[in-house]
């Protein structure tokens, strides 16, 4: 018995929930929709990034990374290259 009271009082405060909750909507829409204010675009131009030391030398690490990357690779794709002219 108790159980179907809490049910009933659970979808009774559900419905009053939904019912507020459509009402503010339909109020906030009006509101938007009889305000006539028109403003103008204004277009930002984006900001120039300036990169601290910091970033500067982080940049330069990845730098030498990748060009260090390169190197191995090129350097064993010579190597492959002197193997398969050895097995030929």
């Amino acid at each position: 018995m108790k159980r179907k009271q809490q049910y009933n009082t659970s979808a009774k405060i559900a419905m009053i929930s939904i019912i507020g909750i459509v009402i503010s909507l339909t109020i906030n829409i009006a509101i938007g929709k009889s305000s006539n204010i028109e403003q103008e675009a204004i277009s930002l131009s984006p900001k120039e990034w300036i990169p601290s030391p910091k970033e500067l030398e982080y940049m330069d690490m990845l730098r030498r990374v990748d060009a260090n990357t390169k190197s191995d690779i090129d350097s064993i794709r010579i190597l492959i290259d002197q193997i398969i002219d050895k097995l030929e």
